[in-house]
């Protein structure tokens, strides 16, 4: 288990190498069935819910960047693309903030559907600024504050040495949003590990996406307008008999489960909405976890932090110990 941030790279390899997943790998057809090509902040969680609950497997940025690194980058072609998803068993994805290689998951995956969620420019302008600061304060006190102290010494590639667990959760290969069936060691690999592949220069994820279509700084007016532009390039885009625009403050089961001809739920099941403007994240892996889950990952990272002191200051006084005894016993050399 790699601890340094380049060799981090080479878990591709790795990853959803279980012996299904290497038997389900094809580098011509992805075998992924549904596709969510639009940018964040526009329902995007909560058709990706739903679609859990229909029974698909489903990856959204949290698991791409865990098990499916080569379809983040920005060069990567369809046969990359489709021997990743297969090899993961991908049934939906959502492209955010991929959504620039959108020609490239259509290439290679011919019988997806696609599911446009869509919204009005304004109100996208405004969740967007406001999940934007929400992801900034998160990541500074889950990334930079907690989850630090798994970093500052090897512990992941520890715990793996010792019980393999790690890498097995990566030859498995299984989604995070699993509710309060997600485990500590997924959260604690997620956080203090995994999800710095954001940073990877062939990535550039922090100008694609939904930072790209909000980057425009001369305006609203022109933000309005790109956002626009970029919903319009997927209808475009995507043949029209496999492209269904879905609006989450207005549709909901029937119009998804017909256009993907699965069966009716049942009547009255509220659809998913596991987000609000007064979520105080845009974490999934957090928001979907039970409260018990939050508090161990906060507990451990806490008591690691405590670890890593008592371990540097140990050998601080072991490196001060010796080199006074050096000094002694060169003093009374020269005596």
């Amino acid at each position: 288990m790699p601890w340094n941030y380049r060799a981090r790279d080479l878990l591709e390899d790795v990853a959803c190498a279980s012996p299904e997943g290497l038997a389900a790998e094809s580098s011509t057809n992805s075998g992924v069935k549904v596709i969510l090509p639009s940018v964040g902040q526009t329902g995007t969680t909560s058709v990706m819910a739903a679609l859990h609950e229909l029974g698909l497997r489903s990856y959204h940025i949290e698991e791409n960047l865990v098990f499916a690194r080569p379809t983040l980058l920005e060069d990567v072609n369809a046969s990359s693309w489709a021997r990743q998803m297969s090899r993961c068993r991908v049934e939906a994805v959502a492209m955010e903030p991929l959504t620039d290689v959108l020609h490239v998951a259509l290439e290679a995956s011919p019988d997806a559907k696609f599911i446009l969620t869509w919204r009005d420019a304004r109100t996208w302008v405004k969740s967007t600024r406001a999940g934007g600061s929400k992801d900034l304060h998160w990541h500074l006190l889950m990334s930079t504050i907690f989850a630090s102290s798994a970093r500052m010494l090897p512990w992941v590639s520890l715990w793996d040495a010792m019980t393999g667990q790690v890498t097995e959760m990566l030859r498995a290969g299984n989604p995070f949003h699993k509710g309060s069936e997600t485990t500590a060691l997924e959260m604690f690999g997620f956080y203090a590990f995994f999800k710095f592949f954001y940073t990877h220069p062939g990535a550039n994820i922090f100008i694609r996406g939904t930072n790209k279509v909000g980057s425009v700084s001369t305006g609203d007016r022109e933000v309005d307008e790109t956002f626009l532009a970029a919903l319009d390039e997927i209808r475009r885009t995507v043949p029209p008999e496999r492209l269904l625009i879905f609006d989450v403050r207005k549709h909901g089961w029937p119009d998804l489960t017909k256009f993907l001809g699965l069966p009716d739920q049942p009547a009255g099941k509220p659809f998913p909405h596991p987000r609000s403007k007064n979520s105080w994240t845009n974490d999934t892996v957090w928001d979907y976890s039970s409260r018990d889950m939050k508090l161990v990952i906060v507990g451990i990272l806490a008591a690691l932090h405590i670890a890593n002191y008592v371990i540097i200051m140990a050998g601080l006084r072991v490196v001060r110990s010796l080199w006074r005894s050096l000094r002694s016993t060169g003093r009374s050399k020269t005596e």
